[in-house]
């Protein structure tokens, strides 16, 4: 064989390695977190604030997931208040696995629900809620075994 040959090959294979590239990308997808990002950064130092007063209060929000469900223990102060609110559970390498469950805890300040499947893995827990017209936000990264 001669060198014309051999350079021939190596672009043919050069080639091909890229097209497969190529394929490979365009089947793994990459979606955006949320795709109301523009609308959800012009309300981001409202975000900072309820953060603030969330990490104010004597004792964070305990979030706890299951396969099944999750439940959510408020902190002592607002155990006998009206707590309403919303819990986003966004899978980081699946959007297909997110869920969002709106929510009421009861007088104890407790909140549980069943009822939807998690898939085992890492999510993105975010929680908003509202209590006596004051708002407060909580994130925490939290794992389902």
């Amino acid at each position: 064989m001669n060198w014309g040959k051999g350079l021939a090959l190596a672009l043919i294979a050069f080639a091909s390695m890229m097209a497969w590239f190529v394929v490979m990308a365009s089947r793994n997808p990459t979606p955006l977190v949320t795709e109301q990002y523009y609308e959800k950064e012009l309300v981001y130092q409202q975000r900072i604030d309820h953060t603030a007063r969330a990490n104010a209060l004597s004792v964070g929000v305990d979030i706890t997931l299951t396969t099944t469900g999750a439940r959510l223990v408020f902190p002592p102060e607002f155990r006998t208040k009206v707590i309403s609110g919303e819990l986003t559970l966004l899978r980081p390498n699946d959007p297909r696995a997110d869920h969002v469950v709106s929510f009421s805890a009861a007088e104890n300040g407790v909140f549980e629900t069943e009822g939807f499947d998690l898939w085992p893995g890492r999510y993105n827990a975010a929680l908003e809620w509202t209590v006596d017209g004051e708002r407060y936000f909580t994130e925490e990264k939290l794992v389902v075994q």
